[in-house]
């Protein structure tokens, strides 16, 4: 009866799940970016220390 309007459902449904999963993701690969950049920034600095003694 419908059927003229599933596909723009699942249209919908799928920009949703990509939405839903980018709203996930994203602050999970900036909480690892940045403590990869920690951890950098101090091994950078632990080797400066060692160098200057």
């Amino acid at each position: 009866m419908f059927s003229h309007e599933s596909v723009p459902l699942i249209i919908i449904f799928i920009v949703m799940l990509v939405a839903v999963l980018a709203a996930f993701l994203h602050p999970v690969h900036a909480l690892y970016s940045w403590l990869r950049r920690r951890r950098e920034r101090s091994a950078i600095g632990v080797t400066e220390k060692e160098i200057s003694r």
